[in-house]
């Protein structure tokens, strides 16, 4: 980011006086050099470019980049330094609204100088079949008259989740399993002695967070996959003395250690009571339509069941929470707080057979 340029962005937003000049005096005047082996570059001034490590730097990041997406017709998302395009492709003109988009975000780059690194960009095609992708269909970056061809993959890690071309998730929770069991390993290597506490705390924070991470994304809805993760958990309750000719059951039970099924079922419900109480923003979170209200019986708040045959879809968190969510008592949805709603939860399902006995949601 060249100082001159985000400052005069700065300047178009209304920010002038005493805060313009102590971001002024932030950026500039700074310089650099390099040390290896003793051996020291001369010192060049660093005009482009934010200082790591501060509070600042991404807030100046994000000011510079936000009207990258003004003139766009196709839906765009940013995260950090991180740009997404979407558009549904039915027609020879969608793709055309597509590639328009893009070379518009490449032109952008090219006017403030924030160069697009092509062989990052891709292109994938979310859909149960080929048939929305031509044979020949692809798509260019521009970049300075390179006419850079995007390279089309089925699947690419964003934001740590494995996102594949039909939504399957295979790949990302089979990385997970191996990331999981790994560190378990490494916790049966280092810890010959442990006992309940300690081993409560190093599953948690070293093992079971690799199996939850954004798992609301991902949630599992074949078999094979459920048993895999839980495999982990399974093994896991394996290491503690005394605990090895228990029932996987009777380990949980003891331990008092939920089920990952109930696990991610209950992050779901947390989510959906943030999305309903407005802890995101709107243009963000998953979109759940509510039913109108009906006096006969159950909560205020009930959601609208969505049908589908596809289990991808039916799997997906905006139709699988659905129905959890409708049983769930008023006095539960209706918490006036997220902590408190976890706690009215928890005791509302202190009962559940999938708590210690992950089989009973089994399809």
């Amino acid at each position: 980011m060249p100082h001159r340029r985000l400052i005069s962005k700065l300047e178009a937003y209304g920010v002038h006086g005493h805060l313009l000049s102590w971001i002024k005096s932030f950026l500039t005047g700074r310089k650099q050099r390099v040390v290896i082996d003793g051996l020291e570059s001369i010192w060049k001034a660093v005009i482009s470019g934010v200082p790591q490590g501060s509070v600042l730097g991404p807030i100046l990041f994000l000011i510079y980049i936000n009207d990258i997406v003004d003139n766009l017709r196709c839906t765009a998302y940013l995260f950090a330094d991180d740009m997404k395009l979407f558009n549904g492709i039915t027609k020879d003109a969608d793709m055309a609204r597509l590639q328009a988009d893009i070379c518009a975000v490449d032109e952008w780059t090219d006017h403030w100088l924030l160069k697009l690194n092509a062989q990052k960009c891709k292109v994938m095609t979310v859909s149960r079949c080929n048939k929305h992708r031509p044979a020949g269909t692809s798509y260019h970056l521009p970049a300075g008259g390179s006419n850079h061809q995007l390279q089309m993959v089925s699947e690419e890690k964003d934001l740590g989740v494995v996102i594949d071309s039909n939504l399957q998730f295979d790949n990302h929770i089979l990385g997970k399993v191996k990331t999981a069991n790994r560190m378990l390993g490494l916790i049966k290597r280092c810890f010959k002695n442990l006992d309940i506490d300690s081993f409560l705390l190093l599953y948690k924070a070293l093992v079971r967070s690799h199996l939850e991470y954004a798992q609301t994304v991902w949630s599992p809805f074949k078999v094979k996959s459920v048993e895999a993760l839980e495999g982990v958990q399974r093994r896991a309750t394996k290491i503690l003395p005394g605990f090895g000719n228990l029932s996987y059951k009777e380990r949980l039970q003891r331990l008092k250690l939920p089920t990952l099924v109930y696990r991610r079922a209950r992050g779901d419900m947390i989510e959906v009571y943030k999305i309903l109480h407005g802890y995101y923003d709107p243009e963000a979170a998953p979109c759940l339509q509510q039913r109108i209200y009906s006096s006969t019986r159950g909560h205020t708040r009930k959601l609208y069941q969505q049908q589908s045959h596809l289990n991808c879809r039916k799997c997906s968190f905006s139709v699988r929470v659905a129905g959890r969510w409708n049983k769930l008592p008023d006095q539960v949805v209706n918490a006036p707080s997220v902590p408190s709603f976890e706690n009215r939860l928890d005791k509302h399902w202190a009962c559940q057979e999938f708590l210690y006995d992950f089989k009973a949601q089994l399809p």
